[in-house]
């Protein structure tokens, strides 16, 4: 599977120039839209799906990241949360084994349904929240970048080669 780009603003330069990334940061700035939508709750999330897209949108408001385009993905986030917590639940209170009868009267061990259902809804929590830069490492990466590109534009030296070459 390919690696997801960078935006533009979190990139160092070293594989595009300087004017390149200045224009592709426009871009990506002109492609983001609106974000007047996206702090509403949509309306086909249950109760606790819900909760956890309030929880989501309200820790990455200070991120500037989100726009109404995220609404997609933050609502099926919201919703695999809710359907892990749901089927936790269920495990919780009726165990991992159920037993079944076979037709000899057999009794037989089988995992109980919700244990497929959170290992789906968590498959897909997974592929979600790193687009949406939700885990540690994906967060560990945007800091460093971050951390990066403030650095390098403090750096004398490099103001002074920017300078040079941009002339």
């Amino acid at each position: 599977m390919v690696r997801p780009r960078k935006p533009a603003s979190l990139k160092k330069g070293k594989s595009e120039t300087k004017q390149h990334l200045e224009a592709r940061e426009e871009v990506e700035q002109s492609l983001k839209g609106n974000s007047d939508l996206v702090f509403s709750v949509p309306d086909q999330l249950d109760e606790l799906g819900e909760a956890y897209y309030k929880f989501l949108v309200e820790e990455l408001r200070d991120a500037n990241i989100l726009s109404n385009l995220d609404i997609p993905i933050l609502t099926q986030t919201s919703d695999a949360l809710s359907k892990m917590e749901q089927a936790d639940r269920f495990i919780s209170e009726e165990g991992l084994i159920y037993y079944k009868y076979d037709k000899e009267g057999n009794r037989e061990p089988k995992e109980h349904p919700a244990v497929g259902i959170k290992q789906k809804y968590l498959t897909q929590f997974r592929a979600l929240s790193t687009q949406l830069g939700l885990s540690p490492s994906s967060r560990a990466s945007l800091a460093e970048m971050n951390m990066q590109k403030e650095e390098d534009e403090e750096d004398p030296v490099l103001k002074v080669i920017r300078r040079a070459t941009s002339n």
